[in-house]
């Protein structure tokens, strides 16, 4: 009779045990499937008379802009770009960045800053450093293709669930990962990599791939250029562009690279945390792609992460951070969106530099990042 008991009494604490981990699995449910929190929304500013506007915004409009009954179907859905007004203060905080790599002993010729603050909803200000002037964005350029998925789901021209590329989403911006940004383009453009193509067949080729340039052409990104994959690519087992891919880059000696300026990139970010990019519901969804952990137990051990050596490595952990970095042997990029949760400061820098310098240069990045958060920060919001 005692064994019996005793056995009894053993069943029922485990009993009570597996009970008791049932109700704690089922109490914390809530917490373990919620959300981060949600990324702010940056306020668009209020129309502004001419007598205010300091000077001609960076961002320039086509001339030669599609009107509506003529666009093409697959084109981005803001044909206007954003009007800020130019700001002697910024100008100067732009300048000293500048002089910050410079005094490392990196070429000035080679960089492009935007810089944007949107902490006051009256008037949104910028200013910049050679900002118009095309470069290599690296995987910066999977913003833009991020963009562009999101239309052509919307549009119906990908006509698959959004649930079945969820993964090479978060994979491409999250991790910056070629393989996932490879099938995405695929899928955007309706093509493949592959060996090369001939007379018609290849002009087909070429026209769909160049779409996803036309879609944001058509809205005043102008001269813009991302037809071109990131390598490696290991799931087609490609160093680099062979076939019909080799052929879009053209002639070896100047091949055609992907073209970004500093503004259009700080455009497109704007426009998603406004809530404007594709719709408001595609911009909330690109918006969480881009939010990144500053806290270095979250990246520190991760060998993929997209702080160390980048504009988010040097500013408080304490703040919102959104952003997509670009690098590459002979480049270094970035494209964030900044807000303090005070909002004293709530700007967009993007920083491109084309050069092995600042490739191999861990510290320009985070050291321009801090200079321009410690003023913004100090200052307030722009008055």
């Amino acid at each position: 009779m005692r064994t019996k008991f005793s056995r009894l009494k053993y069943r029922n604490i485990l009993c009570l045990i597996a009970g008791a981990i049932a109700i704690g699995w089922i109490v914390t449910i809530p917490f373990r499937i919620r959300r981060p929190p949600e990324p702010p929304v940056i306020l668009t500013q209020q129309p502004i008379s001419p007598q205010e506007t300091l000077s001609p915004p960076t961002i320039q409009t086509s001339e030669n802009l599609a009107d509506r009954q003529s666009e093409p179907t697959f084109s981005y859905n803001i044909k206007t770009p954003p009007n800020p007004v130019y700001s002697q203060e910024l100008q100067g905080i732009v300048d000293e960045s500048v002089n910050i790599a410079t005094s490392k002993g990196l070429p000035a010729e080679r960089l492009s800053i935007t810089l944007f603050d949107v902490s006051n909803s009256k008037t949104h200000t910028f200013a910049g450093y050679q900002n118009q002037t095309l470069r290599f964005p690296a995987s910066v350029a999977k913003l833009f293709w991020m963009a562009a998925f999101y239309s052509a789901i919307e549009k119906g021209i990908i006509t698959q669930r959004e649930s079945a590329f969820k993964n090479d989403l978060e994979q491409m911006i999250g991790v910056s990962n070629n393989d996932a940004a490879s099938r995405i383009l695929d899928k955007i453009t309706d093509t493949k990599s592959g060996g090369r193509l001939a007379g018609e067949e290849l002009q087909t080729w070429l026209k769909k791939r160049t779409q996803i340039n036309t879609f944001f052409q058509s809205a005043g990104f102008n001269d813009i250029r991302i037809s071109t994959k990131n390598y490696p690519i290991y799931y087609l087992r490609q160093e680099g562009p062979i076939g019909r891919d080799l052929q879009l880059r053209g002639d070896a000696s100047q091949p055609i690279r992907n073209q970004v300026t500093t503004d259009q990139a700080a455009r497109l970010i704007y426009e998603i945390y406004t809530r404007q990019a594709v719709s408001s519901v595609a911009s909330r969804k690109m918006a969480y792609l881009l939010t990144r952990d500053l806290d270095p137990k979250a990246w520190k051990n991760d060998p993929s992460n997209s702080i160390k050596g980048f504009l988010g490595e040097s500013l408080p952990t304490n703040i919102y951070f959104g952003s997509k970095v670009g690098y590459t042997s002979k480049s270094r990029s970035e494209a964030a969106f900044v807000r303090t949760l005070d909002d004293r400061a709530i700007y967009i820098l993007v920083v491109f530099a084309d050069d092995p310098a600042y490739s191999k240069d861990e510290t320009a990045f985070p050291a321009i990042s801090r200079y321009v958060f410690d003023r913004l920060n100090a200052r307030g919001p722009s008055s």
